[in-house]
């Protein structure tokens, strides 16, 4: 049965592929910075920020300026904490959270707006002349400073046991591909929502400015259904690699997951690519080259041109007309500033009143009361959830969310160094997870999950990551009813009649 076919993986090509001359094992190697260095450096930031905050806070332009810097040494810090420019969740997470909320800081620092953006949207993003503005962006250096530390405390522990590593990191290995054919699954079940929504609308409405039509009560839950399997999906085949030719799967559906920026909506591409990429870094340690930046910037450019035509529309859209600049694109993706801006001024106006650390305690009341057959407040409904609040105001809308913002919100600035802490600290134990273990492919589904709530709330995080855990399980028992008494043999040392034995990749 296909399901059951052993994974073959040579010793030779893990060899070749581990940096560290170790193969397989995803801790800190040694040609790149020690963390405790890193501990150090995240320390000093958060103190320097306490000592200069006067200052930050009477100037955008030297909060704006700082956000930038933070983010892009921070960046710099996490690719050389797992090796030289080595790519892993902790980086990328931190990159998004940065195309997201520092975004705007070139606008900020020259004192402009981005014009392209208020032309079309009408929106003249007065939030950015907010008193608050300062404050917004000096919350967002304290998370990615929180973050850092939080990841590097938890590199200390997890790189002090590398050397006896891998002795261990055999008993985990995969030995059958249930948990691969489970990505292609996953796809096609995410691919067949997004067409069944795609086709409701019509063919025609691709390419047109129908943002609108697709954020309806009918249609948001459908496409957050779609947009979660097609994002657990890429984590399990970007896992998988090119085992059960999963690197072909993968760019089978690379179409599907265009279709959410062709329709507006951005976050439905960007993230699956991300878990992707985070997955596929895990065996094949990718390491960042010019040229990924310059892709970066490519794709930035893409993301606006993209929006241009949707709002032109086919018949009065000109390529030549159109501006490339990436600056544009990076601008539509870093509203998500605002809500911070938004949770600082409840604070000091007292609009809304604070909801403490209920806001993360309510995602999972919820779900043990739907365990239970409880009658339970739904999180439409539940101002807990900081997207209601912003619901709830009129001004306001859907301006999506923030980890930075639900922090705040919950418990000020210490809420804010809590929660990034314990952020950076659980992305570092799902980085320093064994490869080619079942578990492993945790990493890719449970990333792509904390990878959206870079500009989302806590409410959907508990129940899919709980969905991520119970593939993985489902796999693994899967995995022991088909192998059977035979396998317990074979542990022995006696071979499966007409089966080839397993070669695992070296230690």
């Amino acid at each position: 049965m296909v399901l059951a076919t052993p994974i073959t993986v040579p010793a030779e090509r893990s060899r070749r592929r581990s940096p560290a001359g170790v193969a397989g094992e995803n801790v800190p190697v040694r040609s790149g910075t020690r963390p405790e260095a890193v501990v150090g450096l995240a320390v000093a930031q958060l103190i320097i920020i306490a000592l200069g905050l006067p200052v930050l806070l009477a100037s955008p332009r030297l909060s704006a300026a700082s956000a930038a810097l933070v983010a892009v040494m921070n960046i710099a810090l996490l690719m050389r904490l797992r090796g030289n420019r080595q790519v892993s969740l902790g980086s990328v997470f931190l990159l998004i959270y940065a195309v997201f909320h520092v975004g705007l800081t070139p606008y900020l620092i020259f004192n402009t707006r981005p014009k392209l953006l208020t032309q079309a949207t009408g929106d003249p993003l007065t939030w950015l002349l907010s008193p608050q503005i300062s404050a917004a962006l000096v919350l967002v250096v304290v998370s990615m400073s929180a973050y850092l530390l939080g990841y590097a405390v938890v590199a200390c522990r997890r790189s002090t046991g590398r050397h006896q590593r891998p002795a261990m990191a055999a008993s985990g290995r995969v030995t059958t591909s249930s948990i691969i054919w489970m990505g292609p699954v996953l796809m096609l079940t995410g691919s067949v929502l997004l067409f069944k929504v795609v086709l409701s609308e019509g063919l025609n409405t691709l390419g047109a400015d129908n943002y609108a039509l697709f954020r309806t009560e009918q249609h948001t839950p459908e496409l957050a259904w779609s947009f979660m399997f097609l994002g657990i999906g890429m984590g399990v085949l970007g896992t998988s690699g090119r085992i059960g030719k999963s690197h072909w799967w993968a760019l089978a559906f690379l179409p599907v997951i265009a279709i959410p920026l062709v329709i507006g909506w951005r976050s439905g591409t960007i993230f699956p690519l991300a878990a992707f990429l985070v997955a596929w870094s895990r065996r094949q340690h990718v390491r960042i080259r010019f040229w990924h930046g310059a892709g970066f910037v490519g794709l930035l450019t893409l993301g606006s041109v993209v929006r241009q035509a949707r709002e032109g529309g086919p018949s009065g859209f000109r390529l030549t007309g159109a501006s490339l600049n990436p600056l544009d694109g990076l601008a539509e993706l870093s509203a998500t500033l605002r809500t911070v801006v938004v949770v600082r001024e409840w604070d000091v106006v007292g609009h809304v009143p604070p909801v403490g650390w209920q806001t993360y305690w309510a995602p999972v009341e919820r779900l043990i009361g739907h365990a239970l057959g409880l009658n339970v407040v739904p999180a439409t409904l539940d101002e807990r959830n900081l997207s209601t609040a912003f619901l709830a105001q009129p001004e306001l809308g859907a301006i999506g969310g923030s980890p930075t913002a639900e922090a705040y919100r919950a418990a000020g600035v210490l809420g804010v160094v809590v929660v990034m802490a314990l952020l950076g600290a659980a992305i570092a134990f799902l980085d320093s997870q064994r490869s080619w273990s079942l578990w492993e492919y945790s990493v890719g589904m449970v990333g792509y999950v904390l990878l959206v709530w870079t500009r989302n709330n806590f409410t959907p995080v508990v129940a899919q990551i709980g969905l991520c855990i119970a593939i993985a399980i489902v796999a693994n028992l899967f995995d022991r009813l088909r192998a059977g008494p035979l396998d317990e043999i074979s542990k022995s040392g006696f071979q499966r009649p007409g089966r080839t034995p397993i070669r695992q990749p070296a230690a």
